[in-house]
């Protein structure tokens, strides 16, 4: 099972089966079973015996709980985007002004992707691109936390303004903080540095700074 104090993956309940076993546990094996091996796999090449298998359910089981892969995966968003919102309410981000908000939005991203890391690289990574349904869930769900809780209406009526790209420099938030999650195994080896607690105490504040004062300078 997932130690839901570290990387934390699915949310907890006390719903029973009939049989006495509490249905979010069965469910639980088969997110947890699913994640580990989509991260480590991918979603395309892993089955859903094999999910079965190393969850210790039938096939049939998780058919009853998802329908399917499919349902599996978008189980797994569902939970990853809920988890993230939770993370910028907490913080009461949407009633703050620009500059706090991006502050205060940016570290609780943050906050979230460290706390789902395999969740948010299966979710960015292994999608494939002709499922559809599963594509446009994730445009929304991301559209839904960067213009209805992070931007809201600062941008309205900026369009045209003296040909500034905000099309560009309004994604280019969450790029620059998803990327470093997607590269992270990466960065010790070409800085020599320690990702660890230390480190993402002053993180967000030198993205905030980067974005605000570099990206966000052709505003003023």
């Amino acid at each position: 099972m997932i130690d839901t104090r570290k990387n934390s993956d699915i949310i907890k309940s006390n719903v029973r089966s009939k049989g006495g076993e509490n249905i979010t546990n069965i469910k639980e094996k088969i997110l947890n079973s699913a994640i580990n091996l989509f991260y480590k796999k991918g979603f395309e090449a892993t089955g859903v015996r094999e999910i079965a298998k190393k969850a210790k359910v039938s096939t049939s089981m998780i058919n009853y709980h998802f329908g399917s892969k499919n349902g599996i995966l978008e189980e797994i968003m569902e939970i990853f985007f809920s988890q993230m919102n939770e993370y910028l309410d907490k913080e009461h981000v949407k009633e703050k002004d620009l500059e706090i908000r991006l502050r205060l939005a940016i570290k609780s991203l943050i906050n979230a992707l460290r706390k789902n890391e395999k969740m948010f690289k299966i979710i960015m990574l292994h999608i494939p691109e002709e499922n559809t349904k599963l594509v446009n869930l994730r445009a929304k769900k991301l559209k839904e936390i960067i213009f209805k809780k992070i931007w809201i209406d600062d941008f309205k009526g900026f369009e045209n303004s003296e040909g500034i790209r905000y099309d560009i420099i309004g994604p280019a938030l969450s790029g620059i903080i998803f990327s470093h999650f997607l590269l992270k195994d990466l960065i010790p080896q070409i800085t020599n540095s320690n990702i660890d607690n230390e480190f993402y105490e002053v993180y967000p504040d030198y993205i905030a700074d980067i974005y605000l004062y570099g990206v966000l300078k052709k505003l003023k």
